[in-house]
């Protein structure tokens, strides 16, 4: 491996980073996690011009020859600086003058951040000077061998001081079992992704765990973990989180109560002990997207169940612990959520009383047995059946069952709206098959051209997927249109604005199932081609999000380029577009080829 150690400036890297040269693999990267103080540290010490560490960049050519930079070590310290340049926040009051540099203020004139302009408030020349001169040291090296690129990963963040246990168990593995964890951890978070984005995305992936960091996508104190005081908000930044699922895929995986403990589970992600080569086999036997949606599931009924009867904050740890304080739950839920995976996933039930379940687990914790650190087997074994006997009689046989119906959808849907904003190519939204114009009346070509989308998604190139969602508008003018023709108050999932369907059938004069119905038909007799019609036909589908009708239509990743009518559609940004002339074609075409392993 060639090592080319150099130095690169704050100027020269932030044209980089404004060129989106910088590339961050979410495959091993952890979150973006500084706080803002912690970040005016950094900004101060580079004032002071004293040392930081060193940037580790893995160097590789993009699709058009240019050299890019995915980043190994410095993520953390690179969007601290480039934040800071872009006026997010300040430091002892004051903001960089970004007149100090023609690039920022080319980026602040596009409308991408919002420039300060009080003279008082911003740092004078020379100390803007002394910042973009300073000089990061880089060691660069170029990234051929994707194994050696995570081996680097994994050796220099294994012993970091920073790091959480979890996340020194998991730096640089790459197993079907870790990576598991966490993709289903990012979308019980909300901040699911593609595994590679441009560092300037990473602000929307990321969890705002203060409370003060509101570039950040997704709030600690709305994800379920946080909200229901399973965790700390300070856990979840140390991806208590990830342990926890890896702790319940462990025991539904071993059909047994895992005897839990550090270093017991980093037996399991050690790429050479006997528990991780077991866990692997008992994952490929068991599934790797059946248990990815067991778990999210288990995790959806319970907050529907948990949200409709106490939507407030705490609801569940009010409920079975009241003296918690602000202790979390986590003993609690474990044998919550195991009871709720064998009733719904193992015996195929359903829960029919929210309420009374609800009722049943009040002051479950007393009634549990309780261990600090290492946790064994047989008590967790009797507090899941102490559970299980709480509410089982609040299960019953039903076809399908609950997980059947795609309980988890929901999930899916919210984390596919929030990615949409990112990855805009994707994912298309809809407000209805209505338009909003006056008189209303419906949109005749709408549907040959979500045909034409569900194309262009899937010529996004073999790694893509994505979805068309009927019943969300996408602009605060949408909404407020829909909120006053129809009478509907529109619910805000990240930037997206989800309105429903319902309010169209009294315009179409149709029933829900006569409206999806429609759908389906036209894409049926579409001229789509072959084998992409067949899977959009499969997913299409109607979700209830909290009392409103969204028609999803969901495109699986192709492994071939795909038309309509012979016509190549493809994706640029929000747009959908015809592919004219030859050598568009041959790029088109050149996604799906084959790629060295």
């Amino acid at each position: 491996m060639s090592v080319t150690p150099r130095g690169m400036s704050v100027q020269e890297a932030y044209r980089e980073y404004t060129d989106g040269n910088f590339r961050v693999n979410r495959q091993y990267q952890r979150k973006l996690v500084w706080t803002v103080d912690e970040k005016r540290k950094l900004i101060d010490s580079i004032l002071e011009g004293y040392p930081i560490p060193l940037l580790l960049l893995a160097t590789r050519a993009d699709e058009e020859g240019r050299k890019n930079y995915e980043i190994i070590d410095g993520m953390q310290r690179l969007n601290a600086v480039f934040s800071f340049i872009e006026n997010r926040y300040d430091l002892n009051g004051h903001f960089f003058d970004v007149d100090q540099l023609a690039r920022a203020k080319q980026v602040a004139d596009e409308g991408r951040f919002d420039a300060k302009k009080d003279a008082e408030k911003l740092l004078d020349a020379n100390a803007c000077a002394n910042l973009l001169e300073y000089t990061f040291a880089v060691t660069e090296f170029p990234a051929t061998d994707p194994a050696a690129v995570n081996e680097v990963f994994g050796r220099i963040n294994a012993y970091g001081r920073q790091l959480s246990a979890q996340e020194r168990r998991q730096a640089g593995v790459i197993s079907p079992f870790a990576n598991c964890i966490r993709d289903v951890a990012a979308e019980l978070r909300g901040d699911a992704s593609a595994n590679s984005l441009d560092l300037s995305e990473m602000p929307q992936v990321s969890v705002d765990v203060t409370g003060a960091e509101p570039e950040y996508g997704v709030r600690a104190d709305s994800t379920f973990w946080c909200k229901q005081g399973i965790l700390r908000r300070s856990q979840l930044r140390e991806a208590e989180d990830e342990q926890f699922l890896a702790d319940l895929a462990i025991s539904i995986l071993e059909d047994e109560p895992f005897g839990f403990s550090g270093s017991s589970l980093d037996q399991y992600y050690s790429p050479e002990s006997e528990q991780s080569r077991q866990i692997s086999v008992k994952l490929n036997a068991y599934g790797v997207d059946a248990l990815k949606n067991a778990l999210i599931t288990v995790f959806s009924v319970i907050r529907e169940i948990v949200e409709s009867v106490d939507a407030t904050d705490n609801a569940l740890r009010r409920t079975i612990h009241p003296g918690a304080g602000a202790n979390p739950i986590k003993t609690g839920f474990y044998a919550i959520f195991m009871a709720f995976y064998e009733l719904c996933i193992k015996e195929g039930k359903s829960p029919f009383d929210s309420h009374r379940i609800m009722q049943a687990l009040e002051n479950l914790q007393g009634r549990l047995q309780v261990a600090a650190g290492q946790i064994r087997s047989g008590p967790r074994a009797q507090n899941i059946a102490v559970t299980k006997g709480l509410i089982q009689s609040l299960f019953e046989e039903k076809e399908p069952g609950v997980a059947q119906q795609g309980a988890g959808l929901a999930i899916r849907f919210e984390n596919a709206l929030r990615r949409s904003k990112v990855e805009t190519s994707a994912y298309e939204c809809k407000q209805g098959l209505v338009n909003l114009g006056n008189p209303r009346s419906k949109n005749s070509d709408l549907l040959n051209r979500l045909v034409e989308t569900a194309c262009g998604i899937a010529n996004i190139g073999p790694d893509s997927s994505g979805a068309i969602f009927v019943g969300v508008a996408d602009t605060n003018a949408d909404r407020d249109r829909i909120e006053a023709l129809d009478g509907v108050k529109a619910l805000a999932v990240g930037a997206r604005y989800v309105v429903g369907v319902e309010r169209e059938l009294e315009h179409l004069a149709l029933d829900l199932e006569t409206y999806k119905k429609r759908v389906v038909d036209h894409f049926s007799q579409s001229r789509l081609s072959e084998p992409l019609r067949s899977a959009v036909l499969g997913t299409i589908d109607c979700i209830d999000y909290r009392g409103q009708s969204v028609l999803c239509i969901w495109i699986p990743s192709q492994q071939e380029v795909s038309d309509v009518a012979d016509i190549v559609f493809v994706r640029h940004g929000s747009s959908t577009q015809r592919v004219e002339g030859f050598r568009a074609s041959q790029a088109v075409a050149a996604r799906f080829q084959q790629r060295p392993a």
